[in-house]
């Protein structure tokens, strides 16, 4: 039985974190998919994230492919036709087939984990090699008849349009594993991006990273924070669905941009994986030590105690919105750009005859501003996460506000 409070350690089965593992999947083969439009040789000219399907790929005589992402963890049990998700994405394939007819040269069912083998309607292959060889439903054998049945009575379209879907539709599960898909995305960008041939792994790392990020905007709409101006503006209805569809699409020359800023973009300050802090490392009582030995009121030691707890707050929900490593690494970087900060404003302020810790903090604060103007990289930080990761260092006897000691002679 833990002794600790259940709001300073990360929860070992978190559903929630699980959940954001699979869309940071999503996102990360949607920018795989998005190197084809780089390739001359592929039949591609725009990606669309969450636009319809999972993605959605137009090709250069004007017809779609709609492409389903699935993911399961390699002991759950192996697809099969009467899942819901596999259900839910063959209906989605009817579903379009009759909303958008002809429109639709392939559905794709993908995912990284196998598939039901066996000649039963169970099974997703045989279902569609029964499929493609009949004219008719009632050519269908009649277990897949009844399947086929049933996804027409689901989704309200008629079994005739359902069975054209099918006929339209594949199923692989070639897909990488969670932990590989970044890999898969290096590799796919070094072979088809041209502004990789002349970089170094980890320069192609930050550009790929930066297209994932990409597409998880193109798949939330974060554009959409800034339609509300626009539209009262140009006083156009259709301006919100013009830009909604806009920002979820993906071109070859958006693609190239967002690689060139990321390939570009300053390396972190992360250091090796092995010596990384956690968030929520640290003693609340060194902090108030360390803080009133520097002459901080009891309402600034308040105020530190709450900003350090909300720089480990943000800590950890970047592992969770970016994957543990991803996560910390972006963790150690803000650590180390306030540590920085931290030891050029002591060494400013100073002093051996008197307090100087509420100056140290204004110093501070002059330093994170700067930072902020110098457009450096601080990730989603306010100023005042910034101060808090100085108070979180604080806490792990990495930072000082005074020049006496006295928390050592306790």
């Amino acid at each position: 039985m833990s002794q600790s409070a259940p709001d300073t350690e990360l929860a070992e089965d978190d559903p929630g974190d699980e959940t954001a593992r699979r869309y940071r999947f999503q996102y990360t083969w949607a920018a795989v998919v998005c190197c084809m439009l780089l390739d001359e040789t592929q039949d591609a000219v725009e990606v669309f994230c969450e636009h319809h399907e999972d993605i959605l790929l137009k090709h250069r005589d004007g017809q779609f492919s709609g492409l389903q992402v699935k993911t399961r963890e390699s002991d759950q049990p192996v697809w099969k036709t009467s899942d819901a998700q596999v259900l839910g994405a063959l209906g989605r394939f009817a579903r379009l087939e009759a909303t958008y007819p002809g429109r639709f040269r392939a559905f794709r069912f993908l995912t990284n984990h196998p598939l039901h083998v066996a000649d039963t309607a169970q099974s997703i292959g045989y279902v569609l090699r029964e499929v493609e060889g009949a004219e008719a439903v009632s050519d269908l054998p009649t277990p897949v008849g009844k399947l086929v049945s049933r996804i027409a009575r689901e989704t309200g379209v008629s079994p005739a349009i359902v069975l054209r879907a099918l006929k339209k539709t594949t199923a692989s599960s070639d897909l990488p594993k969670l932990n590989d898909a970044s890999i898969r995305l290096i590799q796919t960008l070094t072979n088809c991006w041209a502004g990789a041939k002349d970089c170094s792994h980890e320069a192609v790392a930050r550009a790929a990273q930066a297209l994932i990020e990409e597409c998880s905007k193109a798949s939330t709409l974060d554009h959409l924070q800034l339609l509300a101006a626009y539209i009262v503006v140009v006083h156009q209805p259709d301006a919100a669905v013009i830009a909604r569809i806009d920002g979820k699409r993906m071109t070859a020359i958006r693609v190239r941009d967002v690689l060139d800023v990321g390939i570009s973009a300053t390396a972190s300050l992360s250091g090796d994986p092995a010596r990384w802090a956690h968030p929520g490392q640290g003693s609340t009582e060194l902090l108030m030590k360390k803080l009133s030995a520097g002459g901080f009121s009891a309402v600034s030691c308040n105020s530190a105690e709450d900003l350090r707890d909300k720089a480990d707050y943000l800590g950890i929900l970047w592992t969770k919105k970016f994957g543990q490593s991803q996560g910390l690494e972006r963790y150690q970087h803000v650590r180390s750009l306030a540590l920085s900060d931290a030891a050029r404003a002591f060494e400013a302020t100073k002093s051996e005859s008197q307090v100087f810790g509420p100056a140290m903090r204004e110093d501070l604060r002059r330093r994170f501003q700067q930072r902020r103007a110098d457009r450096e990289t601080v990730f989603d930080c306010s100023n005042e996460h910034l101060e808090g990761f100085a108070y979180s260092l604080t806490a792990q006897c990495k930072i000082q506000w005074s020049v006496d000691r006295p928390w050592e002679d306790a």
